[in-house]
């Protein structure tokens, strides 16, 4: 049982398909197979592309946690992208995987210049011995779930909504660099976060966060911006983990994005901004420690 497709963010639409391959290769004592990227297929074809939701090593751990068996990775070059429709279905899905059932989006499109479609698997899915299924776009409120639709929502700070459609929180995967120790100074130490390379970054504003360090799970506040009170000029992430002590300049880590606290504004003076950061720390507690109390942050790792 197969599919094939970027599957930036592992979405609640691609999901959808991965419940139906899995499902399907249980029935017929079958491997359940996916087919993605390295990389987006636009960067061959597009001067600008949009920023990744998830990093490919973060995709892999979600497509893991869909009980896939095996996930392909086919790598960003000339001769995959440009190989011709059918010769991908009868090469790859057929000879390579021996495919009794492909699973993809109504939408689909594959092979040399997107020749190929929905039509042309079912056309030669009757010839080749495959069964097609092709699956609806999810909607959820009224709104149809892709990736170009929550990497905006991520652009403009709406991280609830698009944890909505993901499925799971937004995820920022990254290096914890030097910083210029501002939040030390106000008593508040934080970590100076460098995003992975091309995945999207949240609009500015505090937000409360979960971070994964060492395997382990802390609650905590984040800043994105410049940090106007503090003459700022470039835009940074921050995090405060609360209850945290050691150091882990150079280590990587994922935060995970739950709630908006606010916008990132200008203060009167320093003693504002450290009450306000009180209590962004504070709501931030809360509304983590709802979700631990539950058993919903505690169960994400994406890798």
């Amino acid at each position: 049982m197969v599919t094939v497709g970027v599957f930036d963010g592992v979405h609640l639409g691609h999901q959808a398909i991965m419940r139906i391959i899995e499902t399907g290769a249980e029935g017929y004592s079958a491997r359940s197979v996916v087919i993605t990227f390295d990389r987006n297929p636009v960067e061959l074809a597009a001067d600008s592309v949009p920023p990744y939701i998830t990093t490919l090593r973060q995709k892999l751990g979600l497509i893991a946690q869909q009980g896939i068996n095996l996930a392909v990775v086919l790598p960003l070059e000339r001769r995959i992208i440009d190989m011709p429709a059918e010769e991908f279905v009868s090469s790859v899905l057929c000879e390579k995987l021996a495919a009794l059932q492909v699973v993809v989006g109504t939408n689909f499109r594959f092979g040399r210049e997107r020749s190929g479609d929905v039509r042309l698997l079912r056309e030669m899915g009757t010839r080749l011995g495959f069964e097609v299924v092709a699956v609806s776009p999810i909607r959820v409120d009224g709104v149809t779930i892709s990736s170009t639709v929550i990497r905006r929502l991520l652009v403009n700070g709406k991280v609830e909504m698009a944890g909505e459609l993901l499925g799971h929180p937004f995820a920022l995967e990254g290096r914890v660099v030097p910083g210029r120790g501002i939040g030390r100074d106000l008593g508040y130490p934080t970590a100076n976060i460098q995003p992975a390379e091309k995945q999207v970054v949240p609009g500015s504003g505090v937000y409360a966060v979960s971070v994964q360090v060492y395997g382990k799970r802390w609650t905590g506040a984040a800043n994105i911006g410049v940090g106007p009170t503090v003459g700022g000029r470039e835009a940074t992430v921050e995090v405060h983990i609360l209850g945290f002590s050691g150091n882990i300049l150079g280590e990587e880590l994922q935060m995970f994005f739950h709630h908006r606290l606010r916008d990132e504004i200008l203060f009167a003076d320093a003693e504002a901004l450290k009450a306000q950061i009180r209590s962004d720390i504070e709501q931030a507690a809360v509304i983590i420690g709802k979700k631990l109390a539950a058993g919903i942050d505690s169960e994400l790792s994406l890798w």
